[in-house]
């Protein structure tokens, strides 16, 4: 597995370009800006994108979702409790910053367990709720691609309409009681490893009862 990391947007989203070499198929998660740059990694690479993955469905993970599946004919992924935040009517105050925005139907609606194969690896779906209701942590191997609900040392916020703390810890919970270590790439911000989190991330140890 191969992995390119772009830092998208007015707030610095990390979107994820995940592929394999020998067959050069891909998969996009979280495109949440600068479609030009994005599909100029992809089109360097010489990709063929099969997936775009969202980890949950706020403006700044898809402003470049449509540009991105319209140029490369890939499947959109978006978990199926986050299709509310497809619309920029529900943007709320974030609106104003999506006025280029086109929303696009998903092809598959991802819940638990939900599945992708590409040049030969499975991406799979982890429900993580309390950013979102449908926030969702993507497995790829030893990766875990988390969005908005784990950060380095942090987690997401629950402030917004649909966070809940609560359920925000019982996901950190959840994935503190993953067997084995994991290298951490969020949303935002620098990677990090499982181990890292469950030793100093204060959410996670307050999930835990530390």
């Amino acid at each position: 597995m191969k992995l390119m990391q772009l830092c998208v947007g007015m707030v610095r989203t990390n979107c994820y370009i995940v592929y394999d070499e020998a067959t050069r198929e891909a998969a996009v998660i979280d495109p949440g800006d600068n479609a030009k740059s994005i599909l100029h990694a992809v089109n360097e690479e010489q990709l063929n994108v099969k997936y775009v993955l969202l980890t949950h469905a706020h403006f700044d993970h898809i402003l470049a979702a449509h540009e991105v599946l319209e140029a490369t004919g890939a499947q959109y992924v978006v978990p199926e409790k986050d299709i509310w935040l497809l619309s920029r009517d529900n943007m709320g105050q974030f609106r104003g910053l999506a006025r280029n925005y086109v929303q696009d139907t998903p092809d598959i609606l991802a819940n638990e367990g939900t599945e992708v194969t590409f040049g030969g690896m499975t991406a799979t779906y982890m429900a993580t709720p309390g950013h979102t209701p449908g926030s969702s942590v993507i497995r790829i191997g030893d990766c875990l691609f988390t969005g908005d609900t784990l950060f380095r040392h942090e987690c997401g916020r629950c402030d917004l309409e649909g966070g809940d703390f609560s359920a925000m810890l019982r996901s950190l919970k959840r994935l503190h009681d993953l067997d084995g270590d994991y290298k951490v790439f969020p949303g935002h911000e620098g990677i990090s490893t499982l181990n890292e989190e469950r030793a100093y991330n204060p959410y996670m140890l307050q999930a835990m009862g530390k």
